[in-house]
């Protein structure tokens, strides 16, 4: 048996390194590997560097513009090529097969928070036979969740996609509390918010909705003028202290009512914002199943608004 233990042992000791040296190969450089790995270019270098050394053979030369395989690289992704990517592909598959008749929707905590879950009796209520979870993020990912088999996200609006549905786009406005509003009666446009308490979602810049950055920025207004910015990792949080009258925070139309008088809010200036976004309902690729279809079509019959 040791003849088949040492091989085993040897590429389990390489295997992850073997599979960035692939991803370096395709994309020519460090960081764009980096990047597509979610490692860092300084951490992915170092690995490179410790398989040429454990190898004790040169697979690249380092150029400024980025990187180029010598004869022994060449060698090895000849080698690897054909069955390491194929063996990827074969467990990316594997992983995202359905794992039972379960229906996983995955969402963001806001549409969970406010739409999903209030809904979720009579969701289950009307497929008794149907286990139905959720999963809720504050930015899910449903690549790194192999049972999420819906995902309802802010992301551009679909065209043409028979996997996916568009509930409503996002229509955002600046709402508070009556008490802060009266407080406030100057507030009419965007720059009169500048002195105000802004109370944000804490997101990365890159975060798939407005943030009061970016909804300032497109009114005319900016958010550096702001004398005091609060911000929640909740968009409950935010909306509690909005209703509490601690400041202004940004308003989701679909997710929110703030015209109706129940909601405890108000528009703290008329200006709406629409992207080009919404919440789309979407069915992930290889794990949709019959199960899945028919709580995909309860979902847009509910939540759809468009």
């Amino acid at each position: 048996m040791s003849g088949i233990r040492n091989p085993y042992g040897s590429f389990s000791r390489y295997s992850a390194d073997l599979c960035l040296f692939l991803l370096v190969a395709k994309t020519g450089q460090l960081s764009a590997a980096a990047t597509e790995a979610g490692l860092s270019q300084p951490r992915i270098s170092q690995r490179m560097r410790a398989l040429e050394d454990s190898l004790g053979q040169t697979l690249f030369l380092r150029e400024r513009r980025g990187v180029t395989l010598t004869p022994d690289g060449m060698d090895l992704l000849a080698a690897l090529q054909r069955p390491l990517g194929d063996a990827i592909e074969a467990f990316d598959a594997f992983r995202r097969k359905p794992q039972s008749d379960e229906v996983v929707i995955m969402t963001d905590i806001a549409f969970s928070t406010f739409l999903l879950l209030p809904e979720i009796a009579s969701l289950s209520a009307a497929f008794p036979n149907i286990s139905i979870s959720v999963l809720s993020q504050q930015k899910p990912d449903a690549d790194v969740s192999p049972k999420a088999s819906l995902t309802i996200l802010m992301e551009p609006v679909p065209d043409g996609d028979d996997n996916a549905t568009l509930l409503f786009k996002e229509r955002v406005t600046a709402v508070c509390s009556p008490a802060y509003k009266a407080r406030h009666p100057e507030m009419h446009e965007a720059k009169d918010l500048a002195d105000k308490t802004l109370i944000d979602l804490a997101a990365k810049a890159d975060a798939p909705w407005y943030t009061w950055a970016g909804w300032l920025k497109e009114q005319g207004g900016t958010r550096d003028t702001a004398r005091e910015f609060i911000a929640f990792n909740s968009y409950d949080h935010v909306i509690r202290s909005a209703r509490s009258g601690l400041g202004i925070a940004l308003g989701w139309e679909g997710l929110l009512n703030s015209d109706d008088p129940a909601s405890g809010l108000i528009r703290a200036i008329p200006a709406v914002l629409e992207s080009n976004r919404g919440y789309v309902l979407r069915a992930v690729d290889g794990r949709a199943g019959a199960n899945t279809a028919k709580v995909f079509d309860w979902l847009a019959d509910t939540f759809a608004t468009t």
